[in-house]
């Protein structure tokens, strides 16, 4: 459970500041809502500590377990995109027809069985469970969040309190699409070069298991010292065949140790050094800018306020490449609340360019913002399409010249043995 600082309004226009305890933003957010609170500003409360003790240790763990529990909730968000689009598009199609939300709930709950996966039909029954015994549809959503991100919990809010529900599920429901046809592009041209390597290392625990130690033996009983690249395939494939639990341990761990440490940095306020993050990619880069500008902009479309929208789209942006766009975004609510205009709040220049402040800036004179950021999302998600193209241009013969060279290097290490075998025999 965590501590968060909050600012709200009540239905008579009071606002009022506190603390509560919960275990995430959302149920935070949950938690004001059915208090008939309106919320303002919410971000956890942060405490200084003079020295180390066994209670900062276990709360040091427990800020460890929670950033696995989010790094999996957001893992299975980015692979249940496709299907969010296709409830979001399917329920504001009901409500486009005139539907109440009950009765399209319960319409999309007894058709769960046609074809969908068993997890979406939970999910689908439980909504419309929680929504038929009077709870808003925002606070049911927000009780699953490994399918729903803060920022479409927002939306979806805002909707439901203007009477436009329908549209926000249809922006959603468009911003799932064009975000999961982004991911989808880019994990097809990585898993190309990862189906190649499996494929490789295949070939050499294959050969060093099988053939290659027979061909040694043989040299050996002859009295002939065995080629040195034999030996060394052989080891390499005996060594991965034995060792490929620990091997694989240690790949998840190298994997894992930069998102918790951008975490626990994002926490206190830190980001990566400047020379580190220049080295992200730009594809992952203009991809990350896409999809925030793509929700400030529909949460902006539904009425959610700029503060909220921001501090919502940072809570997004948790993993070892868009922390510290996450800490920025939080620092940029910081500064809107207390006044300043969003162009001069982004800092941040690795993030935000010259070119990008200024367009923003001209967009806030003009009172157009939520059109600029549509123009900006769509501008970046064309770019990292681009990069995307150009990366998997790269990639394929990059992928057949190091397959070739292990090949060749398999192949010379079945080879010498039966040139020094043949040089024995004659």
């Amino acid at each position: 459970m965590s501590v968060w600082k909050y600012k709200a309004a009540s239905s008579a226009g009071d606002v009022r500041s506190g603390v509560l305890v919960a275990a995430s933003a959302s149920e935070a957010r949950s938690l004001l809502r059915r208090d008939g609170l309106r919320l303002l500003d919410l971000r956890p409360r942060r405490e200084t500590r003079q020295r180390e003790s066994p209670t900062d240790t276990l709360r040091a763990t427990l800020g460890t377990l929670q950033s696995l529990r989010e790094i999996g909730l957001s893992y299975a968000r980015s692979r249940r995109a496709g299907m969010r689009a296709e409830f979001y598009d399917a329920l504001a199609t009901m409500l486009d027809a005139g539907l109440p939300l009950t009765e399209a709930l319960s319409t999309l709950a007894e058709s769960a069985d046609d074809g969908r996966r068993r997890a979406q039909r939970f999910l689908i029954r439980d909504l419309a469970r929680s929504v038929s015994e009077g709870e808003a549809l925002y606070d049911a959503m927000a009780r699953a969040p490994g399918w729903f991100g803060p920022s479409e919990i927002a939306i979806v809010e805002a909707g439901q309190h203007r009477g436009e529900l329908d549209s926000a599920l249809r922006l959603l429901g468009e911003r799932q699409a064009r975000s999961n046809e982004l991911a989808g592009k880019l994990a097809g041209v990585l898993a190309y070069p990862a189906l190649v390597s499996l494929v490789g290392l295949g070939v050499v625990i294959f050969l060093s298991r099988g053939p290659l130690p027979r061909l040694v033996e043989v040299l050996t009983d002859a009295g002939v010292d065995p080629p040195a690249l034999t030996r060394a395939v052989i080891a390499l494939g005996s060594g991965l065949a034995f060792w490929w639990p620990i091997v694989l341990a240690l790949l998840v761990v190298a994997g894992m140790t930069p998102v918790l440490v951008a975490r626990a940095m994002a926490r206190k306020g830190k980001n990566w050094p400047t020379p580190v993050r220049k080295l992200v990619p730009g594809a992952l880069r203009a991809s990350a800018l896409a999809r925030v500008a793509g929700e400030l902009a529909a949460m902006g479309r539904c009425g959610v306020p700029l503060v909220e929208a921001l501090r919502a789209s940072s809570a997004t942006c948790g993993g070892p490449i868009t922390a510290s766009l996450g800490r920025a975004l939080e620092d940029c609510a910081s500064r809107v609340e207390r006044g300043d205009a969003l162009a001069q709040s982004l800092e941040d220049r690795l993030w935000f360019t010259a070119e990008f402040r200024r367009l923003i800036a001209a967009a806030e004179a003009a009172g157009e913002l939520e059109d600029m950021l549509e123009r900006l999302a769509d501008r970046e998600s064309r770019r990292a399409n681009r990069l995307i193209d150009r990366l998997a241009a790269l990639a394929e013969p990059t992928v057949i010249l190091v397959l070739a060279s292990v090949v060749g290097v398999v192949v010379m290490a079945a080879a010498l043995p039966l040139v020094r075998l043949r040089e024995v025999l004659g």
